[in-house]
């Protein structure tokens, strides 16, 4: 389960991160913001897939978005990081990032139960009655196919070739 919590905490972050930049008025990133930006929800998604209980998944997701702001605000601005510090000051942004990283922990969490409870019906279903899985049936050699002993009793040296004796 843990790395399935890692990749979406990591795609989750990032998307929502730009969305709730850009919605609060903050601008989308170019090519460089954006491969900060994924480098920073890389090692949030690793961090999450290391991380064992679900509590601490809203608290990597709440830390994760003023980093993820961090990575958005100092590129999208001309290089210049005045406004990245800004985080706490602009109420807008701040609750836009709030919202969505609440809004992570609790669609990762949800989705991870969700996945826990239809796989395990979804074994019970295809599980036999008797608790053993259903095995393949084994492919059994023809008995009218004949060996190499009773074709050397024959007296041919092989499936095709001539009786010794000729």
């Amino acid at each position: 389960m843990s790395p399935m919590r890692g990749g979406l905490a990591g795609v989750a972050m990032a998307a929502l991160a730009v969305g709730a930049h850009g919605f609060a008025g903050g601008g989308y990133p170019g090519s460089s913001g954006l491969m900060l930006l994924m480098l920073a929800a890389a090692v949030i998604g690793a961090l999450a897939a290391a991380l064992r209980p679900p509590a601490a998944l809203p608290i990597l997701m709440v830390a994760g978005q003023p980093v993820c702001h961090l990575a958005l605000s100092g590129l999208v601005q001309h290089g210049h990081a005045a406004g990245a510090m800004e985080f706490t000051a602009h109420g807008p942004m701040l609750l836009a990032h709030a919202v969505a990283a609440a809004g992570c922990a609790i669609l990762i969490l949800a989705a991870e139960r969700l996945y826990g409870l239809i796989s395990s019906a979804v074994r019970v279903i295809l599980t036999r009655p008797g608790g053993h899985p259903a095995r393949a049936a084994q492919a059994r050699r023809p008995r009218s196919v004949p060996t190499p002993k009773t074709l050397l009793a024959l007296g041919a040296s092989g499936p095709r070739a001539p009786p010794v004796t000729a």
